[in-house]
């Protein structure tokens, strides 16, 4: 008997979305946010510049954009189970192979081709693609709460951060592979392609449901099934509204994690209450995880997107004030719950405007994309620290870049349905 059919009462998307909300907590705590906490330690036992080390996760980064489509179309093809149960292998081999790295090409190439490669496609790419197809009415809750996984992944940073002081970050890294591997690889048989193949429907609806059909111009039709090819979505207006603006917006949102703790500890922060500061950024942003997504199941999600994005710009403006913990708490207030909320939103998007059926190809495209911010930004922050000893032109940058961002959200209004944009 599946567990599909020995769990009737409680949709099994939901359990997808359980198994991957965790996994996204371990990634974010493991990956995303506890990179920030290498920086000095690695600079302190290779001489590394910030921007050497700043330019592994730039070019993994840029890695995860250039094989998006491809991992995308891996996802839409044999579904997300064996993508992902392939890529966390690979990554927590990965972490531990990075534990024994004596030089900056070995500490890329190992990081790049095994850690992030395992994290952009399983987690990043196929994670997404499956909440989208398991949800139409509810993704956007659904996927508020996979990336709230993400932000409380901030709560291992100090962890983290006390276990590299206590043991080495190499004893630390070879924790953190061993762990990769015992949690992820059980979690990844949880993942399953569409509903349909199981005798469901999308959100728990009943199979009997008649399909919501699409008006042009009929906003009651918000939730229809629309599926686009890659070519039709690549040749809408708002694919690239969108993908541009993320672009602008990640500058922020990759730079800063990874240069928070540095950036404090240089005005006076120690490594605990810097450690602190970062995880309680991604503690933070659940608010905007869970809030924002949830306004976007009412509300159009390109104007609560705007929001979120707006907020980002404001809040870091105090990121450039004189570190205190008054200013500090002031940013995280500001900051975090922006920060958090536009990927869920994003991603919700792309579903409804976009369908399911291409979901993890066409994502893969927004990805190469936005992989100019996502490589940019952490790169630029280093470079402007190595220069200048500050990272205020970068953290000034980021707000101008975060506001055009918000601009171009606004006019990316919902493309017409595929056969308009064929006769157009």
């Amino acid at each position: 008997m599946s567990l599909v059919t020995r769990l009737p009462r409680v949709f099994y998307g939901w359990w997808i979305v359980a198994a991957g909300t965790f996994t996204q907590f371990l990634t974010g705590g493991l990956y995303y946010y506890g990179f920030s906490t290498l920086v000095l330690p690695l600079e302190q036992e290779f001489g590394w510049s910030r921007a050497a080390v700043s330019g592994v996760v730039s070019l993994s980064r840029l890695e995860g954009g250039l094989t998006g489509p491809v991992g995308g179309y891996l996802v839409d093809r044999y579904g997300p189970r064996l993508v992902v149960l392939i890529s966390v292998t690979l990554m927590g081999l990965g972490f531990i192979a990075l534990s024994q790295v004596q030089s900056l090409i070995a500490f890329y190439a190992i990081y790049i081709l095994f850690v992030a490669m395992g994290a952009s496609t399983g987690i990043a790419m196929a994670m997404p693609t499956a909440i989208a197809n398991w949800f139409i009415r509810k993704r956007s809750r659904a996927m508020g709460i996979l990336y709230a996984g993400v932000g409380m992944g901030g709560v291992a940073v100090p962890v983290l951060a006390l276990l590299i002081s206590a043991y080495g970050w190499r004893t630390a890294l070879v924790i953190i592979g061993a762990l990769v591997i015992i949690v992820f690889v059980p979690l990844s048989f949880v993942f399953r392609q569409r509903p349909e193949q199981y005798g469901m429907m999308p959100d728990g609806e009943s199979p009997a449901t008649p399909a919501t059909t699409v008006v042009p111009g009929d906003k009651k039709s918000k939730d229809a099934e629309i599926d686009f090819t890659p070519r039709q979505a690549l040749r809408t207006p708002s694919f690239w509204l969108i993908s541009i603006a993320f672009a602008m917006r990640t500058t922020a949102s990759h730079g800063v994690p990874l240069h928070l703790m540095p950036h404090l500890q240089g005005q006076g922060f120690s490594t605990e209450a810097a450690a602190l500061a970062l995880g309680a950024l991604g503690v933070a942003s659940v608010v905007g995880r869970l809030g924002f997504s949830w306004l976007g199941d009412f509300w159009e999600k390109r104007h609560v997107l705007f929001g979120s994005t707006m907020l980002m710009s404001v809040g870091l403006i105090f990121l450039n004030l004189p570190a205190t913990w008054t200013t500090v708490a002031l940013f995280l207030l500001i900051y975090a719950p922006g920060y958090g909320g536009a990927p869920p939103l994003t991603r919700a998007i792309f579903g409804e405007y976009y369908g399911r059926k291409h979901y993890g190809t066409i994502s893969g495209f927004f990805s190469v994309i936005i992989m100019v911010g996502t490589v940019g930004g952490p790169l630029f922050a280093g470079y402007m620290y190595d220069t200048s000893k500050s990272y205020t032109i970068a953290f000034y940058a980021f707000a101008v870049a975060n506001t055009l961002g918000a601009a171009l959200i606004f006019l990316a209004k919902r493309p017409k349905p595929p056969v308009a944009v064929a006769q157009a």
